[in-house]
């Protein structure tokens, strides 16, 4: 059984996420582990974790986030099983021996659309270095939908098999497209249109077999302009990259904040190096 991995520090943002986290949950049919970062002050659970322990979710707590927000999953019967853990005493070794010796298959952390004064504040640089699992970042203002179209954006000459794989994995359950959008790295010239599309249908889409896989090439060297066309022309759900390579500093800068960039406002998908 796959475990979804949720940073939960008790604000909106996290909510938000864990709610996410759901509709991924039931579609892949996987289980999710909360790992509260902060603890509740003046809280009415019943349960009080010592650091590093864990529980089940009681029902009471979470039962109406475990209700589809959106109505996509009538009749489906599967309920993820939502499992608390209290690592708010936790350091970022013990956190990534954790998410390591669970086999994590996805984190995901809640990005408020502004920065928390009154919480712990994640290394997610140090954590997402040393895991084999990718990072969602979900964005509070993001309106909690279906997934239509997965997006992944890459130079195709280095666009990785086992991210498409995974991303086909995710996609399926909702029957969404995988886009594979190629843009140039910076400092290497673009494409032609013929070219990029031979490379695709020859080495990407034949190692990557997708009845919805697609394809797109784009000339532009203003990166937030090309989201931008991803975003609202392509109506993409999802954006896809690869921590620290190509256009990860172009949109983040050197490293993962506590904000993703105001016209990123889709959710962010990070995979390791």
């Amino acid at each position: 059984m796959k475990t979804i991995l949720v940073f939960t520090d008790n604000t909106k943002a996290a909510e938000h996420a864990v709610r996410f986290a759901l509709i991924i949950a039931q579609s892949v049919k996987a289980n999710i582990l909360l790992a509260v970062t902060c603890k509740v002050k003046n809280s009415s659970t019943k349960m009080a974790l010592a650091s590093g322990t864990e529980n089940v979710v009681e029902e009471d707590k979470w039962n109406y986030m475990l209700e589809d927000p959106i109505g996509i999953h009538d009749g489906d019967d599967f309920r993820p099983e939502l499992t608390e853990i209290d690592v708010s005493g936790n350091d970022e070794d013990q956190l990534i021996h954790l998410i390591n010796q669970d086999h994590t298959w996805m984190m995901i952390k809640g990005m408020p659309a502004y920065t928390p004064t009154d919480t712990r504040p994640l290394n997610l640089n140090c954590i997402l270095n040393r895991v084999q699992c990718p990072l969602l970042l979900v964005p509070e203002t993001w309106k909690l939908k279906s997934l239509e179209r997965v997006t992944y954006l890459a130079d195709l000459r280095y666009c990785r098999i086992n991210i498409l794989r995974f991303l086909e994995e995710l996609a399926s359950p909702f029957k969404a497209a995988v886009s594979v959008v190629n843009l140039a790295a910076k400092g290497l010239p673009h494409m032609a249109d013929d070219y990029a599309l031979s490379i695709f249908n020859d080495e990407v889409g034949y190692n990557a077999p997708y009845a919805r896989l697609l394809f797109n090439n784009i000339k532009e060297r203003n990166l937030e302009a090309a989201i931008d066309v991803i975003i609202n022309s392509f109506g993409s759900d999802l954006l896809t990259i690869v921590n620290h390579r190509f256009h990860f500093e172009e949109i983040l800068g050197r490293y993962i904040t506590d904000e993703l960039p105001a016209y990123l406002t889709i959710p962010l998908f990070i995979f390791p190096y």
